[in-house]
């Protein structure tokens, strides 16, 4: 209990808004299971898929540094919580009897969106799935942060644990692995540690990365994944990077990363993250229009995890507010994890037009030596949009506002960009004004692909 609260302090901190506190402050601790799992007790599906979406991760990590173990978090739903076992959400039996306590129920095959970005590695990872060891071994899977990675290969083990109960699988991150392992020599009982991972039939290794530089954890990682291969059991890999990236390992290793299949996931294209969006409002009987969903999915294009969690904010905010979803809602709730795109080629002329459309006032007004607040003001703007979003000089630029020195232009854009780390209204125009950037942009798409 005093560990929750200590992580529930530092969440709060963190995320320090209304909507965050009033959501953190729905969410109780039940229990700590095996010394393992924090178990974790919700409300309703909204406040647990919050949670997931934007807490785990960070409390997780949180909880490592206090104590230096590897818990993971489960959240039940009060209503329902009667019918949970004393095993983790998170977590699948196989009849075999290994506990899989790191698997997430979620990151199945069937939930899983298949697009151009992910056709290939999903078509190998449920080859494998269907007939370990004999096709692609070992599977290494890698792309950018929260692309699918983890999904994918975690439900190769949902599925064999499924369909082949007697196997024995094990999904765990590479940090796992080595924790283990260092905790079985300070016990002195290694030779049990090799016992788990060398008898498997399947090994999962997810953040392959992070065994960069290990030495003494990679050479026993060696020395398993040879068994493994040997005995022609599978093992599959995630990893951010692809093998010939990875620093501080041996060659014989990565040669041995290369020996199967490797391939790269790719970030969601607009039709994929559209997709995506839309089996999670279905999976949750929620009505969302599709012009919300195009929003989200046009605006946010960094990774699912981003995507997913925007979803779940404007979920949770209409919940709390009780608001209807619309479009607008989704503008003004979703305003500080949406990154209106700038176009690269954009010049002074064009924000000056901006800028003046947007204070409604004439560009000339921009260039001129008014002093009027509104004009000054807008000036400012003007400047630092300049400065920030083109590769002209301050010279450059002050001589487009009239010839003003270059010292000017850098007052000015110092000034908004102060003034935006106080004021939450100075940063709502500057992202207004952005906006209209892209809404300019998206007007010409359009246009463009009508007359083609």
């Amino acid at each position: 209990m005093d560990l929750w609260n200590e992580i529930a302090r530092e969440l709060s901190q963190t995320f320090d808004s209304e909507l965050n506190r009033a959501i953190l402050e729905k969410i109780r601790f039940k229990e700590v299971q095996n010394d393992k799992i924090i178990v974790l007790i919700a409300p309703d599906p909204l406040t647990s898929g919050w949670f997931e979406a934007n807490y785990r991760q960070l409390a997780e990590s949180i909880a490592f540094r206090l104590t230096q173990k590897p818990y993971v978090f489960q959240v039940e739903i009060a209503p329902h919580q009667v019918v949970y076992k004393k095993v983790s959400e998170r977590s699948s039996v196989s009849e075999a009897g290994v506990t899989q306590p790191y698997l997430n129920p979620k990151y199945t095959f069937e939930r899983f969106v298949v697009g151009s970005n992910n056709d290939f590695a999903h078509a190998a990872a449920m080859q494998v799935a269907q007939c370990p060891g004999t096709n692609y071994n070992p599977l290494f899977i890698y792309g950018n942060v929260a692309v699918g990675k983890t999904h994918l290969i975690q439900a190769i083990a949902h599925y064999i644990l499924k369909n082949s109960p007697e196997k024995k699988v094990r999904y765990v991150t590479s940090e796992v692995f080595a924790n283990e392992f260092i905790e079985s020599i300070s016990k002195k009982n290694t030779e049990h540690f090799r016992s788990r991972y060398r008898t498997l039939d399947v090994l999962i290794i997810d953040d392959v990365q992070f065994f960069q530089g290990k030495e003494s954890t990679l050479e026993e990682f060696f020395h398993t994944f040879n068994t493994l291969l040997h005995e022609k059991k599978q093992v599959v890999f995630a990893c951010d990077r692809p093998p010939h990236l990875l620093k501080n390992i041996s060659d014989r290793l990565l040669t041995r990363f290369n020996s199967g299949l490797t391939i790269k996931i790719e970030n969601p294209d607009m039709e994929t993250r559209m997709a995506i969006l839309t089996r999670r409002v279905e999976e949750e009987s929620l009505d969302i229009s599709t012009e919300v969903i195009r929003y989200i999915a046009e605006h946010i294009d960094s990774d699912i995890r981003n995507l997913e969690g925007a979803l779940t904010k404007l979920i949770a905010y209409a919940d709390l507010r009780k608001k209807e979803i619309s479009l607008d809602l989704a503008k003004e709730v979703l305003r500080d994890k949406i990154q209106m795109e700038v176009p690269k080629n954009l010049t002074v002329t064009d924000i000056q037009r901006a800028v003046a459309r947007y204070f409604n006032i004439n560009v000339n007004d921009l260039k001129s030596e008014r002093r009027l607040e509104n004009i000054t003001y807008a000036r400012h703007i003007a400047m630092y949009l300049a400065k920030e979003h083109t590769n002209l000089s301050l010279t450059e630029i002050g001589s487009l506002f009239g010839g003003k020195a270059h010292t000017t232009v850098m007052r000015s854009a110092d000034k908004i960009e102060k003034m935006m780390k106080t004021r939450k209204k100075v940063r709502k125009e500057i992202e207004d004004i952005i906006a209209l950037f892209y809404e300019e942009k998206t007007s010409k798409k359009e246009k463009e692909t009508t007359l083609s």
